[in-house]
């Protein structure tokens, strides 16, 4: 699934621009789901519809039906927030296991794409 989610982000980049950290998380001890979690300088406040509707749509047109039920949500943050200031430590290409990032238990993650904002 994690080179499906690698399309994905090269979908995004050439209609959007670069992405700062594209990553799936899987953090919720209930819901043994996958959060897809993206941050890049043209998702803002203002626009946060649009691009989850576009995230979501590219799942749906990339995925199986079994695979998309593994993903939970879809989460976008701005640069600055907390957690994506965390995640940047991790370099692309990296898994994740057991370790609590911003106050959260990450089980398992894929940072499918980090690049620090100076770069973006």
């Amino acid at each position: 699934m994690v080179e499906k989610f690698k399309t994905i982000l090269n979908s995004i980049e050439t209609e959007r621009g670069n992405v700062a950290i594209f990553a799936l998380l899987r953090m919720d001890e209930f819901v043994d789901k996958w959060t897809v979690v993206i941050s890049a300088p043209w998702a803002t406040d203002e626009n946060r519809h649009e691009v989850f509707e576009m995230i979501r749509k590219k799942i749906v047109d990339t995925l199986t039906s079994a695979e998309a039920s593994e993903i939970a949500r879809i989460a976008i943050f701005p640069i600055d927030e907390h957690l994506i200031q965390e995640l940047l430590q991790f370099k692309s290409d990296t898994v994740v296991e057991n370790k609590k990032i911003n106050g959260n238990d990450i089980h398992s993650a894929y940072i499918i794409k980090s690049e620090t904002p100076a770069l973006v």
